[in-house]
């Protein structure tokens, strides 16, 4: 499940200009050059993201692996590439009418879940599958063909066993659903077969299609496994990727966590683009006080007396802030130069046991500008997840009709429930 969903369209993509030229704690790394990032010099670092984007259903998970397979193709080409997180969306809907014959469709999933898809199905350009989403930065396409694809599973052309056990039939249904053009449904067939039964794993092709296969698509990321003091800088294909990077679940002690943490903190010096999974209680988002305004935290959704909306979520970190004992706080959004000695030291602190993160900031897939979410100061479309609300627990009933209760909603959680690192972290 994915915490989102919208409230309003709207008609332009909403550009982050703001996301590169920030990020406090993070490290050049040898041979990484300027490739990938839109610093205005060479030493000062960044996760490389792309723009914000903002899902018009629950398919979050697929605009968080789209944000972490962007980031590592633009640190290789110094090139945004746009993926089309429809293509693989359309993907989703396929597998389970066929395989698990569903009465409606599911829109979640998980960091595997896509791996597995690209694996099968490579990626396109999002100005290639739905031109229009290339133009906007909310896919109106992907909630129009859900209610259509729901329509047609509850009592249209998909509504038996039979009918959904069809290839052909479902591949026809849904071309119609997301209102492919011509040209993308005979290169949908050339790759995979009128029926969609081959993949690239099984006699598929991405020959004269839009189609690229994963090892096509270039990559670059850093590795601890030689000396886990000192990141190596890895040019590579995506299929790579997905074998090497993995989740790690985050832990339920004090002690532990903050190794944990040290953990990510490394990577994200390291300039890599985390993938992190957390639960979202909407009650817990501060749409007004200057000091926590777009963030998630404990003290916000206390005084909302009560739970409200909730829903798992995957995001991709961008940032931290941290106390430390000899520098005190490094402020997120203040980026700090490995090669200024003082600066250097201060990078060292940040990873001390006894410093603490106070928050992390994540790129979202929410949008960049709404009236109804509040951002993180100059970072639309980013948003900060303070420790005590991601350690927990809170009250977690996401099921329960609203309005929730304290008493009513007994369930509880702690909000962060993984990440995905590369290989070494």
């Amino acid at each position: 499940m994915c915490a989102d969903v919208p409230a309003m369209s709207l008609t332009a993509k909403l550009r982050n200009a703001l996301f590169a030229s920030l990020l406090a704690l993070a490290p050049a790394l040898a041979g990484c050059g300027d490739g990938g990032t839109d610093s205005s010099t060479d030493d000062v670092t960044d996760v490389a993201h792309t723009d914000v984007e903002r899902q018009s259903i629950g398919n979050c998970w697929i605009y968080a692996h789209a944000s972490w397979i962007e980031s590592m193709n633009l640190s290789a080409t110094g090139t945004k590439f746009d993926a089309s997180q429809s293509y693989w969306t359309y993907w989703h809907w396929y597998e389970q009418i066929i395989n698990e014959s569903v009465g409606e469709i599911e829109t979640g999933g998980f960091f595997y879940e896509a791996n597995d898809i690209i694996m099968a199905r490579g990626l396109m350009p999002e100005a290639k599958f739905i031109p229009d989403d290339a133009i906007a930065e909310m896919s109106s396409r992907q909630s129009a063909a859900l209610s259509t694809m729901n329509r047609e599973l509850k009592d249209g052309r998909l509504k038996d066993f039979a009918a959904r056990s069809n290839r052909t039939l479902v591949r026809q249904v849904l071309d119609e659903a997301w209102g492919l053009s011509s040209t993308i449904k005979g290169q949908l067939t050339k790759a995979f077969g009128k029926d969609g039964a081959k993949t690239l794993q099984n006699g598929g092709t991405t020959y004269a299609t839009g189609i690229i296969a994963p090892s096509n698509f270039k990559v670059r990321y850093t590795e601890r496994l030689s000396d886990p003091d000192a990141p190596t800088v890895k040019n590579t294909t995506l299929d790579v990727a997905i074998d090497e990077w993995s989740v790690a679940n985050y832990p339920t002690t004090t002690s532990s966590r903050r190794s944990f943490q040290i953990r990510v903190q490394k990577a994200l010096h390291d300039r890599q683009p985390v993938v992190i999974t957390w639960d979202v209680d909407f009650n817990a988002m501060e749409g007004s006080d200057p000091v926590l305004k777009g963030s998630f935290n404990l003290t916000t959704l206390t005084r909302a007396g009560r739970p409200g909306r909730q829903g798992g979520h995957m995001t991709v970190l961008e940032d931290y802030q941290v106390d430390t004992q000899e520098f005190g706080t490094l402020a997120a959004g203040t980026t700090l130069d490995p090669n200024n000695p003082a600066d250097a030291e201060k990078l060292e602190a940040a990873l001390l046991p006894g410093s603490t993160v106070k928050f992390f900031r994540i790129k979202n897939s929410w949008g960049a500008l709404r009236d109804d979410r509040a951002s993180a100061p100059g970072f639309p479309g980013y948003h900060d997840l303070y420790m005590d609300y991601l350690n927990g627990p809170i009250n977690w009933c996401p099921d329960a009709s609203d309005p929730k209760t304290t008493a009513s909603c007994t369930g509880r959680t702690n909000p962060w429930d993984s990440v995905v690192l590369p290989p070494g972290y």
